[in-house]
């Protein structure tokens, strides 16, 4: 039976572009829905202040719809002002109409509690709006299985889920991805479509080039009842044209696996 998960991509390939540039690559290399992780060269992309209106007028002219935004957790003041930066963050969630918001740890142990904190309260305050608070293994605190579930019980909070990103699992910790996805399967509402040969080694590549195995992948995925997304994050980059070549094979790649 053909999966049903949905196949969508990131700006990131596109960041040395502007954001319109970036959204006509998405939609030439076939996808309709797109996640806005990743930067651009003209704008922030960061939600604190974003302009939703704008970026849902530059969405719908490219026939786009976003499922996903970031959220960012300021370590660097106050946690009063952490936690005021991440109600705006998700006031402007909820403007954009988006389905997720992912977040991306801690790299360092003091600022671990500051981060299970905030994911709560962004999950809480996000739950009434039909917007899930997710993260990433991103090395730190998310760095791989053993990790991510002490993340889900410090944070303690029904509205958080975790995108697999198989690729980072080898970028940053070196470890078997089938392995680690096998033991995180049925916290997984999402997957970062990835990569990668070694450890720390480079992701912008196209699927099979390095050492993931998708369809093992997904198989420990669907033990847990996987149904997706799948957002493209990395393809080769280089022109316009040749990041938007390589973003569709990548997708023509998933694709070929969910029949």
């Amino acid at each position: 039976m053909e999966a049903t998960w949905q196949i969508g991509a990131f700006v990131r390939p596109w960041g040395k572009f502007s954001f319109d540039e970036a959204l006509a690559g998405v939609a030439a290399a076939g996808y309709s829905v797109v996640g806005l992780l990743g930067g651009v060269a003209d704008i922030s992309l960061a939600l604190d202040g974003m302009d939703t209106a704008a970026i849902l007028a530059r969405l719908a002219a490219h026939g786009l719809t976003a499922n996903l935004a970031c959220l960012h957790v300021d370590h660097s003041g106050s946690e009063a002002e952490a936690f005021a930066s991440i109600s705006r963050q998700v006031e402007s969630a909820q403007a954009l109409g988006v389905r997720y918001l992912m977040t991306f740890g801690a790299d360092h142990e003091p600022q671990f509690a500051r981060w299970y904190a905030a994911t709560r309260s962004a999950a809480q305050q996000a739950e009434p709006h039909g917007i899930q608070v997710v993260f990433k293994p991103h090395g730190g605190c998310t760095a791989a299985a053993e990790e991510i579930e002490r993340c889900f019980d410090q944070i303690a909070h029904p509205n958080v889920g975790l995108w697999y990103d198989a690729g980072n699992i080898i970028h940053y910790t070196g470890k078997a991805p089938v392995v680690e996805a096998r033991r995180v399967a049925a916290r997984t509402t999402g997957l970062c479509a990835k990569d990668c040969a070694t450890l720390r080694g480079e992701v912008m590549l196209e699927f099979g080039e390095g050492a993931v195995d998708f369809p093992a992948v997904f198989a420990a995925l669907n033990e847990g009842g996987f149904s997706g997304p799948v957002m493209v994050e990395c393809c080769r980059t280089g022109t316009w044209e040749e990041t938007t070549a390589s973003a569709r094979r990548n997708r023509e790649f998933l694709e070929a696996l969910r029949t």
